[in-house]
């Protein structure tokens, strides 16, 4: 925890430090983005607006995963499904964010499901790969090993197979929801009326910087939280038992 916060004070030093270069209107420093922050909070507009942006996170890595993890895992163990996906993963990588929230809102319309759906199929293809690759890894020779001593396909996946995934299935989470908490920016940037990302854009729009940066501290502060708060907690929940390699 130490390093960790360490590192945190490292990086607003040099964000005063740099702010202390620049013009006050160009780059404001911590202390003006804290305050600002904070007057947000105080005048009630800023709760509405992380709650909407917070569901449609929840609601597009939810999406996210449930599409990318069993195309991941099923591209890992079948051959053959790998060879008639893998292309097709590698085409939803390459589409631009851009493009699947424009063609979502075009064909599902100006609403929360056009939201969601543009932010899960722009996610699930980075969380297939990454169960993809995961799964490769996957020693089946403990597989065959089980079956020696007649365990049922039940066992196996939730004794041999499920404990070996779960680390990346933990990791495509996060990875998930860093590209989830982007897409989610964009999409209400270009298609809602609410939402962080919108009220990123319309400061933009007034070309007030203290409120943007203040936006920008608000979902970073908010993703730390969610980190360091619930994911490592999760995480040392369930592989607590490994030992730590250090060099």
């Amino acid at each position: 925890m130490g390093l960790r916060l360490a590192s945190l004070a490292g990086a607003f030093l040099i964000w005063w430090l740099l702010s202390l270069a620049m013009p006050a209107n160009l780059l404001p420093g911590p202390w003006v983005a804290s305050v600002t922050l904070a007057k947000d909070f105080a005048q009630g507009d800023v709760l509405p607006h992380l709650a909407i942006t917070l569901l449609r996170v929840t609601g597009g890595l939810a999406l996210a995963m449930a599409i990318g993890v069993p195309l991941g895992i099923l591209m890992g163990i079948n051959h053959r499904a790998e060879k008639v996906l893998d292309i097709w993963v590698m085409v939803g990588l390459t589409v631009p964010s851009l493009c699947y929230a424009i063609i979502c809102f075009i064909l599902i319309g100006l609403n929360e499901a056009a939201t969601i759906v543009a932010i899960g199929l722009t996610a699930a293809p980075s969380i297939a790969i990454n169960l993809w690759e995961g799964v490769k890894t996957i020693d089946f020779k403990l597989v065959e090993m089980a079956r020696i001593f007649e365990a049922g396909r039940t066992r196996i996946l939730a004794r041999v197979l499920l404990p070996q995934v779960m680390p990346y299935i933990m990791a495509s989470v996060r990875m998930g929801l860093g590209i989830v908490w982007k897409i989610a920016v964009l999409v209400e940037l270009i298609g809602r009326p609410n939402g962080v990302g919108f009220k990123l854009f319309y400061w933009y729009q007034l070309a007030d910087m203290a409120q943007v940066l203040a936006w920008t501290l608000l979902f970073t502060l908010v993703m730390l939280v969610i980190e360091l708060g619930i994911l490592k907690q999760i995480e040392h929940r369930l592989f607590g038992w490994r030992p730590r390699v250090g060099l």
